[in-house]
């Protein structure tokens, strides 16, 4: 039996991918807000678990995004 293996990400090309810092992609895998594989010290990611994450969290709650600060009027 013959299954297609997802290769692994690092924490620096989930990050790159995310738009966030590496060590925040780590930090995250640490306390389990992500979806994440340790192996041995090292942090791994499959981009199909990222993308099912990201489309979740963007769907189950409120904006991740802070709005504009309004305009200071003199």
């Amino acid at each position: 039996m013959h299954t297609d293996f997802e290769p692994l990400i690092d924490a620096d090309r989930a990050g790159s991918i995310l738009g966030i810092h590496p060590k925040t992609v780590q930090r995250m895998a640490r306390q389990g807000r992500i979806p994440a594989i340790r192996i041995g010290k090292y942090w791994r990611f499959r981009l199909s678990q990222l993308d099912s994450w990201l489309a979740s969290t963007l769907n189950s709650g409120p904006a991740l995004c802070v709005p504009p600060k309004k305009e200071e009027r003199h």
